[in-house]
Order: structure tokens, then C-alpha cells, then sequence
């Protein structure tokens, strides 16, 4: 990854967004009775990510009901099915909606953005080499 391309990933070319504002025991409260046939990740320091592709790779992913847009967070608060201890980062699958409240929602996974995050563009070789 690149200098240029690491600034941009640790803030300086960014857009800051609001996550939910509950506690982290409200908010687990909330996604299990609004969301209660889906696992659910409680998360803080993160960033939504708008993947940078092609019009037809773009297509493929709408079709599937899919966006081109990921989650990155630097730290699990919870994860209702025992995924990922507290303290581990994650990184989800592509996005299916986003629910202005702090609620960013994959295939099988409702993450709880906990606290103001960001949101960036990134190439897929930068998403690569997220570690």
C-alpha cells in the first residue's frame, strides 16, 4: 500500500459519520428486537468503506442484492455469536443497506456502529492488505 493511500485510510481524506449513540447494552438490546434473525456485531472505531470498482463488477454485486461497500472496524465490542472476542477487528462482507441509525447490515451479519466513524474510498488492493 502507499503512503498517499495509507493517509487516506487513517483519516485525512475522509467523510465523518454519525453510528448509533446507545450504550453498548442498549444497542445490543435494540438490533436483537429489530433484527431478531440475524447475528448481530456491537463495533467502535470504524470505518465504512466505498469499494472502488468497475461498472460491470458493480452490476454483479446489485444484482446479488449486494453494494460495493464493506465495514472496517479496529474493535469488537461484542459479536452475539462468538465470532470475534472483544478487542479483534473485523472486516465484513459486502454491504446489503444501511440504516441511518448506526445500523450497517450483510448477508448474515447486523453491525452496530458505536460512536461517530468515517467513511472512505478504497481500491480493492488497499482492502487486501487490511490486516
Amino acid at each position: 500500500m502507499d503512503l498517499g493511500r495509507l493517509e487516506k485510510l487513517i483519516g485525512i481524506d475522509r467523510q465523518t459519520v454519525k453510528g448509533c449513540n446507545l450504550s453498548a447494552d442498549e444497542a445490543a438490546i435494540v438490533a436483537h428486537g429489530k433484527f431478531a434473525h440475524h447475528s448481530f456485531c456491537l463495533v467502535k472505531d470504524w470505518a465504512i468503506l466505498d469499494l472502488e470498482i468497475t461498472e460491470e463488477e458493480r452490476d454483479i454485486l446489485l444484482s446479488r442484492g449486494l453494494k460495493p461497500v464493506l465495514l472496517y472496524a479496529l474493535h469488537v465490542v461484542h459479536d452475539s455469536r462468538g465470532r470475534f472476542s472483544a478487542g479483534d477487528w473485523v472486516r465484513s462482507s459486502f454491504q446489503q443497506s444501511y440504516d441511518d441509525n448506526g445500523f450497517f447490515i450483510t448477508k448474515n451479519t447486523v453491525y452496530v456502529l458505536l460512536g461517530d466513524g468515517n467513511r472512505q474510498q478504497i481500491t480493492a488492493g488497499d482492502l487486501l492488505s487490511l490486516q
